[in-house]
């Protein structure tokens, strides 16, 4: 009935796994935990590979790092049970009917997104502070608002999907790197007909990456997306039309030239990411950063 997939990167999932296992057990129904590790540190798959020693975990470590998209497409197609459940390792259950109100949820020809919740407190770490606000103000959001907003927009850490419908449209593996593989899954949904419902039952993003290294993963989710949208999808209107980032840029850029967004970035560039690694930062300087940084990327 169920396949939960769990890609892992240096990141310990024997907590995740117990709560998975013990809500999966209390449904009475067929259930598999695959976790797939993409190349992680010796000491992470020390701790991970006792997993393989409960009869409902597939353990397996791959000889050599796949990458996000092809790593899910493997687990997905590797699975043996109806419905697959992906979500990303460093998540924390929040609900005791997580995995149950998936399944009363599910129905063919239809994806689920559960959402993400981020910590209430602010963490101590200043380096963490704008993963942290980007979450909460970005990421965790009611259904109801992303039902009404994301359009064809799917989220990879936490949603439900039929085998056979995963069999015909999974991930693209184009996109080798970081960022809007996701995005591109969803698209393809969407144009074959099948319904994204979003809904409220998310999981706890605990995996909050330093300012430097989300900018850096920002950075590359941008040239990901210049890739889609200039190649993959080349003058896609409906892609454009509902691409929040790709909405506000031409927004922006009909009023100002792609030149001086080009010449902002090179200019005040370090200002920006200072505020950004620092104690306070602030999200106009992100969006600011990211108009600015895709605008280079366009004009090298």
């Amino acid at each position: 009935m169920l396949s939960i997939n769990i890609p892992v990167y240096n990141i310990e999932v024997t907590n995740l796994v117990v709560e998975l296992t013990n809500q999966a057990e209390k449904l009475n129904v067929p259930f598999e935990i695959r976790v797939y590790d993409d190349g992680s540190t010796q000491q992470i798959k020390n701790t991970n590979r006792q997993l393989s020693e409960q009869s409902a975990v597939i353990y397996t470590e791959l000889k050599e790092n796949l990458g996000r998209a092809a790593i899910r497409n493997k687990m997905g197609m590797e699975s043996k049970y109806k419905y697959l459940l992906f979500i990303d390792a460093d998540s924390r259950i929040l609900n005791e009917s997580y995995l149950k109100t998936y399944l009363d949820s599910a129905k063919p020809g239809c994806v689920l997104c559960g959402g993400t919740a981020y910590q209430q407190q602010k963490p101590a770490e200043p380096e963490k502070r704008l993963r942290w606000i980007y979450g909460k103000n970005r990421e965790a959001i009611s259904a109801e608002k992303r039902n009404n907003a994301k359009g064809f927009i799917i989220t990879s850490n936490n949603f439900l999907i039929e085998k056979e419908v995963f069999e015909l449209l999974h991930f693209r593996e184009n996109l080798k790197s970081y960022g809007h593989e996701d995005t591109l899954l969803g698209y393809d949904l969407f144009r074959n007909g099948i319904q994204i419902l979003h809904f409220n039952n998310p999981v706890e993003h605990t995996g909050l990456e330093e300012a430097k290294v989300f900018l850096e993963k920002t950075k590359t989710a941008l040239e990901n997306l210049k890739i889609i949208s200039e190649k993959l999808l080349k003058d896609d209107k409906i892609f454009a039309g509902q691409v929040a980032f790709l909405r506000k840029y031409k927004k922006v850029t009909s009023v100002l030239p792609e030149t001086i967004l080009k010449f902002v970035y090179k200019t005040g560039r370090t200002a920006m990411e200072n505020n950004l690694i620092g104690k306070n930062p602030r999200l106009f300087w992100l969006d600011l950063y990211k108009l600015c940084y895709y605008s280079a990327l366009k004009n090298r």
